[in-house]
């Protein structure tokens, strides 16, 4: 068959689409020329931005076209000192899908971008990087993956950065340490993997520190120690492991302490019961040992949490917890500890979950139960978990003197004898009771009738 030749026409058309085409990529691409106005560079880079949207006509970003100043655009914040700039972008859960585009890199003066929760794909554009002005970068909660653009060293004034949730990998710790200014940062539940590198610690400025929820291993860095501007600490669900390091104990403004799950060995160090801002204390799930030394709460005045469950601790549990005074959530389960369980306790009136099972605590004679009087001046207690433990004797009647707030009870597998407490039936607001695994004799009495919200009874 003879081939046709194509129509002048349609090559003409052609070469018109690909100009106009060539045009909007340079736009969304390269700075625009000096001479342009601001109003001009701030609206092609918003324009280009959505036009890499999978559907940027939908929702939100339908009035966003020239029909209206771009100032007025739904997520667009514009100086007041300068009209036509673009301070800010906040397009969080917007509700957007498809690339981040490189053309944000001409919006010079913006200060904050959050375009988080969202369904942005591909990598983080270098572009970006080009933001001197920058001071907070939201991109978390979206499926970007790779790594953090070393270009991103050029945000010189970047000071919060949250890319958690994504799937980011390969060089990205390594690249945060270019960011001097940086006071917050959270790359928590994304894909990193390696060790924490050593250039992390050069932010010295930086006040949040979340790598929680990641593949991250090796041994915490002893410099993470010279961050003594740091006020949250968060590197839990890891693999991190080896000792914790004393150094830590420098960071004398901490409040928040994590570095729960993960396969930490050895003892807590002393330093780290002189951290006296705490108000968290996290290191469930490792495989910690030695004994709770008695004064390990003296200097802790601010916990509100201790969470060191699923461990290897041994000893008793130090009387020095009453100094805690605002601690509300106790979690002790699954170590080795023993003796009596210290009647200050009872001193703790916010505590709301108290959990001490799986242990070898014990209790026979009337005085070692004086412990459950003592919870009763705790009138927000809610859960209370003292099941396998080495218990013995006759549950004492102060069991039905609980708060009402009482949700959860268990005694379950204990050596504990004589006949429930006829009250029980007090503690109107019990979802769950476990008796089992005891020695209990007598009738079931009549006053479990009480209970209406009970949901499981053994």
């Amino acid at each position: 068959m003879r081939r046709q030749s194509v129509p002048d026409s349609f090559l003409m058309a052609e070469a018109v689409t690909l100009l106009c085409f060539s045009l909007l990529f340079f736009c969304s691409h390269a700075l625009v020329s000096p001479g342009s106005s601001n109003s001009t560079i701030d609206e092609l880079a918003l324009l280009a931005f959505k036009s890499m949207l999978s559907s940027p006509s939908n929702g939100l970003l339908a009035s966003w076209n020239t029909s209206s100043h771009y100032c007025s655009w739904p997520g667009v914040v514009c100086s007041r000192r300068q009209p036509e700039r673009v301070v800010s972008l906040l397009m969080g859960s917007f509700n957007l899908s498809g690339h981040i585009s490189p053309s944000l890199g001409n919006l010079s003066f913006v200060k904050k971008l959050d375009l988080h929760g969202n369904q942005f794909v591909g990598q983080i554009p270098p572009e970006l990087g080009q933001l001197k002005r920058l001071q907070m970068l939201n991109l978390s909660t979206n499926t970007l993956h790779g790594s953090i653009p070393a270009a991103m060293g050029g945000c010189t004034n970047l000071t919060t950065l949250d890319l958690n949730n994504n799937l980011l990998q390969g060089e990205t710790l390594n690249e945060v340490g270019t960011l001097k200014n940086l006071v917050d940062l959270r790359l928590h539940k994304n894909d990193l993997s390696g060790k924490i590198p050593l250039s992390l610690t050069d932010s010295l400025s930086i006040e949040y520190l979340s790598l929680r929820s990641n593949r991250l291993s090796g041994e915490i860095p002893v410099d993470l120690g010279n961050l003594t501007s740091l006020r949250h600490l968060d590197l839990a669900n890891n693999m991190l492991s080896g000792a914790i390091p004393s150094v830590l104990g420098r960071l004398s403004g901490l409040f928040v302490f994590n570095l729960g799950y993960n396969n930490l060995t050895g003892l807590i160090p002393t330093s780290v019961w002189n951290i006296c801002s705490l108000t968290v204390f996290a290191v469930q799930q490792n495989m910690l040992s030695g004994a709770i030394p008695s004064f390990a709460f003296s200097a802790l005045p601010h916990l509100q949490t201790i969470a060191m469950d699923d461990n290897e601790f041994h000893g008793y549990i130090p009387t020095s917890l009453a100094i805690a005074s605002d601690l509300s959530f106790f979690q002790l389960s699954y170590n080795r500890l023993s003796g009596i369980v210290p009647l200050d306790v009872g001193r703790l009136r916010k505590l709301y979950w108290l959990q001490i099972s799986n242990n070898l605590l014990q209790a026979k004679e009337p005085e070692d139960w004086e412990f459950v009087s003592a919870l009763t001046n705790c009138s927000r207690l809610e859960i209370l978990d003292c099941g396998a433990n080495k218990f013995k004797g006759l549950l004492p009647d102060s069991f039905s003197n609980f708060s009402n707030s009482l949700t959860f009870l268990s005694i379950s597998v204990n050596e504990i004898s004589g006949t429930i407490p006829k009250d029980i039936g007090n503690l109107i607001n019990l979802q769950y009771l476990d008796l089992s695994n005891n020695y209990f004799t007598g009738t079931l009495l009549s006053s479990l009738g009480r209970l209406k919200s009970l949901q499981s009874f053994s």
